[in-house]
């Protein structure tokens, strides 16, 4: 009897266990990112049945949602030669044809699964959703995210209450560009209006304000996210990349909470090693790579920004480059986060002649983030590296694009914008700007330095006295702010003035006003003492140009750098 007790215990243990095994367990499984959990189950529903259109369907989602495109595409060519004709499964197939750039195919599949899915002449809001799902993945330039967002309104009016249908419709708007985000947040709040539990739905407000670098909102929403469902693993993974490089301990939380929600896989591990790079433990990071790459996650792309960032931080800049360029040649652009473009940027500068390339990575970290005031940010930079490098008209180049993104210059900003223009030989350039300085920044010298700078070097060959106006603005500037304080620079600029009235244009009545203002500030000047006599003995006498040149100074004082 005991044993018939157990018999039967087990067949019903085991019923259950079948039961759980559905086509809707495994879509909860992606949905919290369990993408193995997910394939597992799928695998076996297709293995007791291999006509199941449905697990077919998902089975292939849940490689494409590892960016494993030729996986799915075998999983929906193989049902489709064992003659599973079903529009879910076409549907798949073309979801594969838009993200290989086959978007008139993939139209087609679509189409037709439309149409074979009619029940009494109206269309299934199923195939709909998978049609506005396919639209919505990869980058802004994959697929057709318009016609995405007019199948997933059509899926709407037939299923209101669905919130997937809505998150999908606001993914679409987002592929359309920054000017849907309105649309695309409209479509989230609508999914959680008939799901206030949807996570994912908070989860995609988060990003919008992500991108846009607003990190109350973002956190607010991600925060949400795990409350709604505190089995939500994608919020968490955020919120540790938020705070792993301002809070190490609350991203080891969040980092806990992320595996713990998650299948264990590479991403985990990786995810791991990468807490023990931002808590400073390089070789122990270094270390759980290696292991990693001595297991199954030997070919996990991940591993490569692992062992850079660790030999960068252990002064191994050699091995930290092999490895970074590995995996950017390596892993598709649109799937490389900026920060590592920013690190592979930084890196290079560290080698001898090779800005152009660094260049090139930080401007690639710049085209792949949306938040403004990071964007600025990676201009300053590559602005500043082309600077080191001696490389000053495309410098020039990068502070006139800031200047298109950013219309209110700061002062700093103003000073290396001039002082491009000037080392590149672009006089007029380095006027304007200091023009530009001068009044937004009245009291403040740079802006003065700056213009006589370039008057002066504008002048230098024509030697025609152009630079007078420039130079005589400067030193009235620092005759009415401090005499006592540029006493040094005032003398310079006057002597220079000297020089152009007496020895270029013979104005010696000009001259010697320009020397009056040398000893007013210093009226035991030699120089000045000496040529007042000579200009005067010249006027006096025959009209010899007399030797005024003076010493050759500097014409302006370097500012100190403005933050």
């Amino acid at each position: 009897m005991k044993k018939l007790t157990t018999l039967l215990l087990a067949v019903l243990l085991s019923g259950k266990l079948l039961l759980a095994q559905t086509v809707d367990d495994a879509r909860k499984s992606l949905y919290y990112g369990r993408t193995t959990s997910a394939r597992q189950t799928l695998d076996k529903l297709i293995a007791a049945n291999p006509k199941n259109a449905e697990a077919i369907y998902w089975l292939g989602q849940t490689y494409l949602a590892n960016d494993s495109i030729g996986a799915a595409r075998q999983v929906y060519q193989n049902a489709l030669n064992s003659g599973v004709n079903d529009p879910l499964v076409w549907v798949g197939m073309g979801h594969v044809e838009l993200l290989d750039g086959k978007k008139d195919a993939a139209r087609q599949r679509f189409e037709a699964a439309i149409t074979n899915s009619l029940a009494k002449k109206k269309e299934n809001p199923v195939i709909l959703n998978a049609i506005g799902r396919a639209e919505a993945d990869g980058p802004a330039t994959v697929g057709d995210p318009a016609y995405g967002i007019n199948v997933l309104k059509r899926a709407i009016a037939l299923d209101p209450n669905n919130a997937d249908i809505y998150t999908n419709l606001g993914i679409n708007y987002l592929k359309l560009g920054p000017d849907q985000g309105g649309n695309a947040y409209e479509a989230f709040t609508n999914a959680l209006k008939v799901d206030p539990k949807n996570a994912r739905a908070s989860y995609r407000l988060g990003k919008i304000f992500q991108s846009q670098g607003n990190s109350e909102k973002f956190l607010e929403y991600f925060n949400t996210a795990v409350t709604a469902d505190p089995a939500f693993a994608p919020a968490y993974l955020e919120l540790y990349d938020y705070y792993s490089n301002r809070d190490v301990n609350k991203a080891g939380d969040y980092l806990d909470k992320y595996i713990n929600n998650s299948d264990k896989d590479c991403s985990t591990d990786a995810a791991r090693a990468d807490y023990l790079f931002r808590a400073g433990k390089y070789q122990e990071s270094l270390n759980s790579a290696k292991a990693m790459e001595n297991g199954p996650c030997k070919n996990f792309p991940g591993l490569k920004v692992i062992y850079a960032y660790n030999y960068d931080r252990l002064g191994d800049s050699l091995q930290a480059r092999t490895n970074i360029e590995s995996y950017l040649s390596s892993v598709p652009a649109d799937k490389v986060k900026p920060a590592i473009y920013e690190f592979a940027g930084k890196l290079l500068l560290k080698f001898p002649g090779q800005s152009t390339a660094a260049t090139s990575y930080l401007e690639k970290a710049m085209n792949a983030d949306t938040v403004p005031a990071n964007r600025i940010a990676y201009i300053n930079t590559i602005a500043e590296s082309l600077g080191a490098a001696g490389n000053y008209a495309e410098q020039l180049n990068w502070y006139r694009r800031l200047a298109r993104v950013k219309p209110d210059l700061s002062a700093r900003d103003l000073y290396y914008f001039a002082d491009a223009a000037l080392k590149s030989g672009n006089y007029a350039a380095a006027d304007s700007v200091g023009q530009i300085y001068i009044q937004k920044y009245p009291d403040q010298p740079q802006g003065y330095s700056g213009r006589a700078k370039a008057a002066i070097a504008a002048d230098k060959d024509t030697t025609a006295g152009s630079a007078v106006p420039a130079v005589m603005q400067y030193i009235q500037f620092m005759e009415k702010t401090d005499k006592e304080k540029y006493k040094n620079t005032i003398i310079s600029n006057y002597g220079y003035l000297v020089y152009v009235h007496a020895n270029v244009q013979k104005d010696y009545p000009s001259a010697l006003k320009d020397l009056e203002g040398i000893l007013a500030v210093d009226p035991t000047n030699s120089y000045a003492t000496a040529t007042v006599a000579q200009i005067k003995k010249a006027m006096a006498g025959p009209q010899r140009a007399p030797s005024t040149t003076p010493k050759k100074t500097s014409t302006t004082t370097t500012p100190k750098k403005k933050a």
